[in-house]
């Protein structure tokens, strides 16, 4: 049987990696749109709203990246 302590734990890191996959999609999803507007010839957003760049990170097991931002 698991101790309750331990089944809350277990709920809390499994959340804080979903915000943090979350994160990283919100990242995307915006690269993805000023790509799209660019494309389309359209105005990108402002500086303060586009990465600089996109860094890979290898801690074991999916794709972990991270968005510099100026």
């Amino acid at each position: 049987m698991t101790n309750i302590y331990d089944a809350i734990k277990e709920k809390e890191n499994q959340i804080a990696i979903f915000q943090a996959q979350i994160s990283g999609l919100q990242a995307e999803i915006e690269a993805l749109r000023v790509a799209a507007r660019i494309l389309e010839g359209g105005p990108a957003v402002a500086d303060a709203g586009r990465p600089v760049a996109v860094q890979t990170t290898a801690n074991g097991g999916g794709d972990k990246t991270k968005r510099v931002w100026p």
